[in-house]
């Protein structure tokens, strides 16, 4: 972004400036899905091109509540799935579990089981067999192979529920059976479940792609047309990509919106398209690290992806800034590596606090800068995490990273001003990306009052305990008090990076939405991003808090 724009301080020239940001992510993901899949047969193109059609008008955004009302008028609804991402399947569960609250009996129908399993899954449901036996007699890792992490919550959800599962696939994967085979197929097995439970609301949970009108629904109303019997339907489809960057550019995109497409046709929009497409990224690699990446031919590996990710963030977040486009030249570490882990423990000079710290960040599965260092360490191939650590590695360049003074308090805000920040640069990257509220954290604690008797449960609360008191604090501080919270301040350091997460988390989530609203001017944004080197953190973290006082309600 150039200096001008960002001298303009309209929230019109920050949409664009976010959505040049946003779109530079897509075109890295799309060239290393080309490049990691060789690109899709000419049937796959026109089978897609079909399925785009869909999304070439829309009615209105509506509400989430709009869209369950009208899943409730309906004797069948599909569901599109995007099988590797998790929101995907999170979305089917909440529609299941808001249609099994109904009086109508539902049966949830699933493109990931065979029709030939149907006595596996039903002995799965009925608890009569576990989770291991259940995918070994389905053969998923021959026949599904999605991470079976993110779709057991819905099978749960069903039998909690009392809801009927049916397996409607035939097609086993690698097959390369036609996907227009495929649809007769299943529309052939959605017709017989229809005929077997005729007073049943039907689910139907099933490739996005299969959902145009002129693919699965098509052949579902040429069977049921044969067998005398009509059904009102209605289609989800989830997170198109054209709708995302519509509504994007029109400034509608933040929040979940649901926007309806045609009487019987809605979309549920949660992510952004690059992070669906980082989803896949990550499976096919997992898969490919699995089949034993030595005697792979691709000339692909995880480090050298994860590198591309991380720079290409950088010199984005820095444009955006209106920054010299500085290299980051940081060493790039992926997925418990143990050079990562044998460079913290073999540097001299790094203190063994500091050390116990990265360590326990990385074991937690969260990513990290190290500026002693000049490392970065991601967990996984996630936009999210390397858009985070680019932004950190960014703002350590052009006004340093507040030293660690050995002082609870100025350390305390020095991680906490570090998470705002991250959490800043991924916000703008991924604008549905959300931290959890004050609200939140003092429902959780109140909720686990009782329930102390779970360590982890405590820890939790103990954490909620300490986000809610500081935040209280910080009211306090903004109103002209004084004090400091020598509690939090010295608690053990895995009860700190908890507290001071959340609470960096949140502060970076009320920046970039001041800035997308307009309440923050983006040379504003930028002075507190970037202050003087030497600038105490606790002072960076205040004037963060102070500079949005004008934009609270």
């Amino acid at each position: 972004m150039t200096t001008q724009s960002w001298q303009e301080a309209e929230p019109e020239s920050v949409r664009s400036a976010v959505l040049r940001l946003q779109r530079g992510v897509q075109r890295l993901l799309q060239a290393e899905l080309r490049a990691f899949t060789g690109g899709d047969t000419p049937a796959l193109e026109r089978y897609e091109r079909e399925y785009l059609r869909e999304f070439r008008r829309h009615q209105s955004l509506v509400s989430f509540g709009d869209l369950l009302q009208a899943i409730l008028e309906t004797d069948l609804f599909f569901v599109g799935d995007y099988h590797t991402l998790r929101q995907s399947q999170d979305l089917a569960r909440r529609l299941l579990e808001r249609a099994a609250a109904e009086p109508r009996p539902l049966v949830l129908a699933v493109e990931m089981v065979l029709q030939d399993h149907q006595e596996h899954l039903d002995a799965y449901m009925r608890g009569a067999i576990g989770d291991a036996a259940f995918l070994e007699r389905i053969e998923y890792h021959r026949t599904w192979n999605f991470d079976w992490d993110n779709y057991r919550p819905l099978f749960d959800a069903a039998r909690r529920h009392g809801v009927a599962v049916v397996g409607i696939n035939q097609a086993t994967r690698g097959a390369c059976r036609n996907l227009r085979e495929r649809d007769e197929a299943i529309a052939a097995a959605l017709a017989d479940t229809i005929v077997a439970r005729p007073g049943a609301r039907l689910m139907v949970l099933v490739g996005d792609l299969h959902l145009a009108a002129s693919h699965l629904p098509r052949a579902l109303d040429a069977h049921l047309e044969g067998l005398q019997l009509q059904r009102k339907r209605l289609v989800v489809f989830q997170n198109a990509d054209t709708l995302y960057w519509t509504l994007a550019e029109r400034g509608d995109g933040r929040g979940t919106p649901v926007v309806q497409l045609g009487p019987d046709r809605f979309c549920v929009m949660e992510v952004p398209p690059y992070v669906k497409l980082q989803s896949y990224l990550s499976w096919e690699r997992a898969l490919e690290k699995l089949h034993d990446e030595e005697e792979s031919n691709s000339e692909w590996t995880l480090e050298q992806s994860a590198v591309q990710l991380f720079e290409t963030l950088a010199r984005q977040l820095a444009r955006f800034f209106g920054l010299p486009i500085l290299s980051p030249s940081c060493e790039v570490f992926t997925n418990l590596d143990e050079t990562f882990f044998s460079t913290i423990e073999h540097t001299e000079g790094l203190e063994a606090s500091r050390a116990r710290e990265i360590r326990l960040l990385a074991f937690g599965n969260r990513s990290c800068f190290v500026p002693e260092l000049d490392l970065v360490y991601l967990p996984f191939f996630s936009v999210n995490h390397a858009a985070e650590e680019a932004m950190r590695a960014l703002q350590a360049r052009v006004a340093g990273t507040p030293a660690r003074r050995g002082d609870p308090y100025e350390d305390f805000y020095g991680r906490a001003f570090g998470a705002a920040v991250g959490f800043l640069g991924s916000k703008l990257v991924n604008p549905h990306r959300l931290a959890t509220t004050e609200a939140e954290f003092r429902g959780f604690w109140r909720g686990a009052e009782r329930q102390l008797h779970e360590p982890r449960l405590a820890f939790r609360k103990l954490v909620a305990h300490f986000v809610v008191q500081h935040q209280e604090h910080e009211r306090r501080r903004l109103a002209g008090g004084r004090g400091r919270l020598k509690q939090i301040y010295e608690q053990d350091l895995e009860v700190l990076l908890e507290v001071t997460f959340a609470l960096g988390y949140r502060l970076g989530d009320r920046l970039a939405a001041a800035l997308l609203e307009g309440t923050l001017a983006p040379e504003a944004l930028r002075a507190l991003v970037f202050p003087p080197p030497g600038k105490l953190a606790s002072a960076r973290y205040f004037d963060a808090l102070r500079a949005l006082e004008p934009a609270r309600r």
